[in-house]
């Protein structure tokens, strides 16, 4: 299925694989940063930035 794929878009296997892979990673990223961006403003509705700082900060230091 791979080689056919790679073939229709005039690919070796291996480059095809290797954009597909970057693709979904850099998706992945996306997905992630606009769910964390949906977090830190949930939290900002309620909590001030110092808060979230201060949690943040001694979150990470444990």
């Amino acid at each position: 299925m791979i080689r056919r794929l790679a073939a229709a878009e005039r690919e070796s296997p291996e480059e095809y694989l290797r954009q597909a892979i970057v693709q979904a990673l850099a998706h992945d990223r996306s997905s992630r940063r606009a769910q964390l961006e949906c977090s830190l403003n949930e939290l900002l509705r309620t909590h001030s930035p110092e808060e979230v700082a201060g949690a943040a900060a001694r979150r990470i230091g444990t």
